[in-house]
């Protein structure tokens, strides 16, 4: 992309999402994530002075990291931001005329005393923003939106059956024999049925399982979808989480509504009260 000189950071983070929002492989919404995100970048850099591009460094960004933490912004949130900061940095540089030279950011880390680690609102929608317009993407969303309404673990939803989800009813059957978690039905929202009757709909295999990988054959590993919940964080712009992220996701949310931790024993199918402890802070 061919820039004017003089160009500001404003203009740029203007450009990019624009330039988001024409690419196939990014849906509007995160597009508007990213705009939103840069934006308050940009503010950050006008109320210290920095207008123009040239002028942004590391300290800067370091710096904008630093002010999020102190401002006592979620974990989450400013790693959130750190990587929107960092793609558009290195749009910059490969993506334009701009001739921007820029160490390589680090990307932050998660300090390893934080036990839990969960997506608010905003977090769970951007996770979910990427276009579900292939097989494979709308099965990624199937998995991500059961995972955030039902509790399942990965080894659980690698384990469901079409059978065990009735789509009509808004229910999916969860554990029981083989698992080490308790049988229980969960019920799952109108939106997240569409997700996956639309998922099922591009299926064309007879396939009992109800996630399929390659070849319509039952996915072997939890990996296979760890890594497919990876290029979707990549994908939207968010930090690398883990599938446990969505779990801890579904509980915090099931005590925010006023559930009882017995309550969320039943409901993650847990054998007892210890097993859940680490949440107690959310009652």
């Amino acid at each position: 992309m061919t820039v004017e000189s003089g160009v500001s950071v404003r203009e740029l983070v203007e450009k990019f999402a624009d330039h988001l929002a024409d690419d196939a492989g990014t849906s509007p919404r995160t597009a508007e994530f990213y705009r939103s995100d840069l934006r308050e970048f940009a503010r950050f850099l006008e109320e210290r002075g920095v207008v123009e591009i040239w002028d942004v460094g590391v300290g800067r960004v370091m710096e904008f990291r630093n002010h999020l933490l102190g401002a006592r912004r979620k974990r989450f949130t400013v790693y959130r931001k750190d990587a929107a900061v960092r793609r558009f940095l290195d749009w910059v540089r490969t993506g334009t005329d701009v001739g921007l030279e820029f160490d390589p950011i680090e990307p932050m880390h998660q300090p390893l005393d934080q036990q839990i680690t969960f997506l608010d609102d905003e977090d769970a929608e951007r996770l979910l923003s990427f276009p579900a317009d292939t097989l494979t993407a709308a099965r990624d969303a199937a998995v991500i939106v059961l995972m955030l309404e039902t509790g399942a673990t990965v080894s659980e939803a690698r384990a469901l059956l079409r059978d065990d989800v009735d789509l009509d009813a808004g229910q999916v059957r969860l554990g029981g024999p083989g698992s080490h978690l308790n049988a229980r039905t969960r019920r799952i929202s109108r939106a997240a049925a569409e997700i996956l009757r639309r998922y099922l709909s591009l299926r064309s295999d007879d396939t009992p399982e109800l996630f399929v990988g390659r070849a319509a054959r039952p996915i072997s590993t939890s990996k296979t979808l760890q890594n497919a919940l990876w290029k979707r964080c990549d994908q939207v712009g968010l930090p690398r989480i883990s599938p446990m992220v969505l779990r801890h996701t579904f509980a915090v949310r099931l005590l925010r509504r006023g559930a009882t931790l017995n309550e969320l024993k039943e409901a993650m199918g847990v054998r007892d009260t210890t097993n859940i402890g680490v949440y107690k802070k959310f009652v």
